[in-house]
């Protein structure tokens, strides 16, 4: 068994009550913009959920967001995982006859606001567990420009009964 994540991209999540996450304006694989690049977002949301089996702990978990355009990563966000102590506590107090192993869920939201993308291309989001040098897809995201649909108004003759 093998990790694994994934993002939701949109532009607001809201906690509402017992706890429960909205996520408004979700994207699916591509955000269309009408403005020309560079472009400045009010607000970019990330949620990400990142997924180990419970035989292999998360010791750390940092969470990188690379933008189109840019060298580095703008956001990198150590999150908290629980104590390896209380993972290897919960593993063990699990019935012994699972037909699959469990997964360890770490799951935290990336807010971007104002969000300034220079070009079009892909967001890209990616996890680092346990300072391993490779990083983990968890999401990405095309952002692309698209021109702003034309009205085209037709002026003729009316005829009138």
């Amino acid at each position: 068994m093998e990790r694994y994540g994934y993002c939701i991209f949109c532009d607001d999540i809201r906690t509402e009550a017992g706890g429960k996450l909205s996520f408004i304006g979700c994207y699916n694989s591509a955000m269309f913009v009408t403005n020309e690049f560079p472009l400045s977002l009010p607000k970019l949301c990330v949620h990400f959920n990142v997924f180990s089996p419970a035989d292999q702990p998360y010791k750390s978990l940092r969470v990188r967001c690379y933008l189109p355009g840019e060298d580095r990563p703008i956001a990198e966000e150590t999150i908290e995982v629980p104590a390896l102590q209380d993972q290897i506590n919960l593993l063990t107090s699990l019935p012994k006859d699972q037909p699959m192993m469990p997964y360890i869920v770490v799951a935290a939201s990336l807010i971007f606001s104002p969000c300034e993308i220079k070009s079009p291309g892909m967001i890209h989001v990616r996890a680092v567990i346990n300072d391993s040098p490779t990083e983990l897809h968890l999401g990405s995201l095309a952002v692309s420009s698209q021109a702003a649909p034309q009205v085209a108004l037709e002026h003729g003759p009316t005829a009138i009964n």
